[in-house]
């Protein structure tokens, strides 16, 4: 057997694909485990001929270091149909990732290519499933775990943003205090079974009357604030009365019997550049206690 019969063999016997590079970059042999290594096919194809530009110059590169007697660096590569037709025709069916190193052989270059493909992809499902973690650890500390609202961590950021938009645009927008009339009654009466009920339904209700861009956060043990952008004055009044009657309405089912609840409004609209998401905040909790002492079961609005 011929020295190059017996490389040809021992190239068959490898996994990794192994390419033996001449001084003009052409390849000799090659052979492993790659379904586009084709001895007949590849030799005598120049690197420039195989694969595109910047393939072709980081693999030249390394092979002319390694003709010098220079150490290489171990190097990641990924081979796409897009760096070479020609490997598409000989089997490049998808992208393939590989652990390229370079090593010399006399007057020749040997680079070989350990598929690592198996490995990036599990951990891209990795990256996946912590990003999505993470998002969703995310998303369940910014909610209410007994409505399924936002939670009051998450006001303060959007009421910021809100505010901000409405200035740079010249935008409305009113934030609305919603606080259950006589809850610590219910709570007594209907126990806390009653009391969670209570909430969940208007939390349920809130979510059914707001619109796509508005805001709905727990804030408190029985209050709840929507930021209403594009939203004035009349309009977060018009949304207060809305909601006072489709409360009254509402009758909720308890182990205990039936419970009717009734709730206090209190509402805050931008005022102008120089207004502040702590004082639209203010504002609207001092228009929540107005109503409150007024009696409750009404809305509040600041002052035209």
């Amino acid at each position: 057997m011929s020295g190059a019969e017996l490389l040809t063999t021992l190239l068959k016997t490898i996994s990794d694909t192994v390419l033996i590079i001449d001084s003009a970059d052409r390849v000799n042999y090659c052979g492993g485990g790659s379904d586009w290594v084709q001895l007949t096919a590849l030799r005598g194809k120049t690197l420039q001929a195989l694969f595109n530009d910047e393939v072709a110059l980081l693999l030249s590169s390394l092979c002319e270091q390694s003709r010098r007697g220079e150490d290489t660096r171990q190097t990641e590569l990924t081979l796409t149909p897009a760096c070479s037709p020609t490997l598409v025709k000989l089997g490049l069916k998808r992208p393939c990732w590989y652990r390229v190193n370079c090593s010399k052989l006399a007057d020749k270059a040997i680079l070989s290519l350990h598929d690592i493909t198996r490995e990036k992809e599990i951990e891209a499902c990795a990256e996946e499933a912590r990003i999505s973690h993470q998002n969703h650890q995310r998303h369940q500390g910014q909610r209410d775990p007994l409505t399924g609202v936002y939670n009051r961590n998450a006001l303060v950021p959007m009421l910021n943003q809100g505010v901000a938009q409405a200035i740079r645009y010249e935008y409305h927008c009113s934030l609305v205090l919603i606080d259950i009339d006589g809850f610590s009654d219910i709570n007594k009466r209907y126990g806390r079974e009653g009391g969670d009920l209570v909430l969940q339904a208007l939390a349920s209700e809130l979510e059914k009357m707001k619109r796509g861009a508005d805001f709905l956060v727990r804030i408190g043990n029985d209050r709840l604030a929507m930021m209403l952008p594009e939203t004035h004055r009349d309009q977060s009044a018009g949304m207060g009365r809305r909601v006072i009657k489709h409360v009254s309405r509402l009758e909720v089912e308890s182990k205990a019997g039936p419970i009717r609840f009734k709730v206090s409004i209190g509402t805050a609209s931008l005022r102008g550049p120089d207004d502040t998401t702590e004082d639209m905040s203010k504002r609207a909790s001092e228009n929540l206690s107005i109503a409150k002492l007024s009696g409750g079961n009404r809305v509040e609005v600041d002052e035209a």
